[in-house]
């Protein structure tokens, strides 16, 4: 069974929308996918990617982080860069928290399994040390939330102005990036050290990432390997979204997704 474009609250009361694909062979654990940057549920594959695993026995639900710029009625749109630009790791690290919450007291899940992508593998490894999480998959994760920020002069200049864009290479959109960011980052910066909460989880956790990607590179995905004493699995002949693009058009899953899954999901 699947319903879609439900409603969740997240951080600072915001609602969010996200879909969940149950199956009758795993009722006690659901895992759940959180999305990157610049990204959204319903980006690319990932309808297939839950599609397939829900064939597979697995129930999952996905999420858009309240934060990601798109809103209740558009939620494949970056609709709202205002939002967008006053977003931050705090805020959506806080939807992951308040969504398990959601799930938990709605259809009474009590463990979890984790799966994130580029920023979002990195934000459900600072998740991950809550105790109902009892795996995590990263895909292409980022190791570091400080080494995203501008430095020197460039982090400067993001003072004195506010705000600097980085335009969206699909959309053509500039995307703000406010200067409040930064300093929710370093209001929380212990509560968003990668590194140390990957030190500090006892759990099983496996990292994947394409061998061609440039947009975080394969040391990142081994550095959480080696602090998680994960595994840590690279895929060959890919980059950064395992050949899926937006939209994607395909009946069927990308191989390289497709090799993904065959990996640790049977």
């Amino acid at each position: 069974m699947k319903h879609s474009n439900l409603t969740y609250k997240g951080y600072a009361n915001r609602e969010g929308l996200y879909d969940i694909f149950t199956s009758e062979t795993d009722s006690e654990m659901l895992t759940v996918f959180v999305h990157g940057y610049m990204g959204y549920k319903d980006w690319g594959a990932w309808n297939l990617m839950c599609e397939e695993l829900q064939k597979r026995g697995f129930s999952i639900a996905k999420l858009n982080l309240t934060s990601n710029g798109t809103t209740i009625e558009n939620p494949t749109e970056f609709a709202d860069l205002e939002r967008f630009g006053n977003g931050g790791y705090f805020q959506e690290l806080s939807d992951v928290r308040l969504f398990l919450d959601h799930l938990q007291k709605e259809y009474g899940y009590s463990k979890f399994r984790l799966i994130g992508h580029s920023r979002g593998g990195g934000i459900v490894l600072l998740a991950g040390l809550d105790p109902r999480v009892v795996e995590i998959h990263c895909l292409a994760p980022i190791s570091s939330i400080e080494n995203r920020f501008p430095v020197g002069e460039e982090l400067e200049k993001w003072s004195e102005e506010g705000v600097y864009y980085r335009k969206n290479g699909r959309t053509n959109q500039e995307m703000p990036h406010y200067y409040s960011q930064y300093e929710e980052f370093l209001a929380h910066q212990d509560e968003l050290n990668i590194e140390l909460a990957c030190r500090q989880l006892q759990k099983t956790v496996f990292v994947y990432h394409g061998e061609n990607d440039t947009s975080v590179l394969p040391v990142e995905g081994k550095s959480v390997a080696e602090w998680t004493k994960g595994s840590f699995f690279l895929i060959n002949d890919t980059a950064h979204t395992f050949d899926a693009v937006e939209p994607w058009l395909n009946s069927e899953l990308p191989q390289k997704m497709l090799e993904v899954l065959n990996l640790n999901f049977r």
